[in-house]
């Protein structure tokens, strides 16, 4: 009988330590997505980070080929659902980026929990998409990043057409 509670016992404990484990990896995930925040040596907060990671990504737009930064700024997972119907997952977005010109983004709404991170918020800027110019009066976007591997990375975006 002492063998059986023994041997109960220790797998328990294994059982235990193995649910525990992915847990205490996310804790600690989400504590370097957290260190990781900084804008000019300084923390900052899920807002300001957010903010931060949407004008980095609008800007990477304006450059003649912003391809070599988005491919590190795009998650693996990427997927773009645009105002005209179209969708592109990272292969077929980097294959034929947006071009961007000036944007306007304004009335941000940011949520975090832990590793992830979505903003969502209004942009009238003028866009070119398979070689047609749009000129967008402020309508909705929904941007969502996570901390993968030591980065924050793009993981899906859509725009939506200005509300009537």
């Amino acid at each position: 009988m002492h063998r059986f509670r023994l041997r109960t016992l220790i797998t328990l404990t294994a059982l235990v330590a193995a649910l525990a484990l992915p847990a205490l990896a996310s804790a600690d995930t989400a504590k370097q997505a957290t260190a990781s925040m900084k804008l000019k040596g300084k923390q900052v907060s899920a807002a300001a980070w957010g903010r931060h990671l949407v004008v980095e990504f609008l800007t990477m737009l304006q450059q003649d080929d912003p391809r070599a930064d988005l491919e590190a700024f795009l998650d693996p997972a990427f997927q773009i659902q645009r105002a005209n119907g179209s969708r592109a997952d990272k292969a077929e977005y980097l294959a034929n980026p947006a071009k961007l010109g000036a944007f306007e983004p304004s009335g941000y709404r940011v949520t975090r929990n832990g590793t992830a991170l979505v903003v969502s918020f209004r942009t009238a800027n003028i866009e070119t998409i398979d070689g047609v110019q749009y000129k967008s009066t402020p309508a909705p976007r929904i941007a969502t990043f996570w901390f993968n591997r030591g980065a924050w990375t793009l993981l899906g975006y859509a725009n939506f057409n200005a509300p009537s």
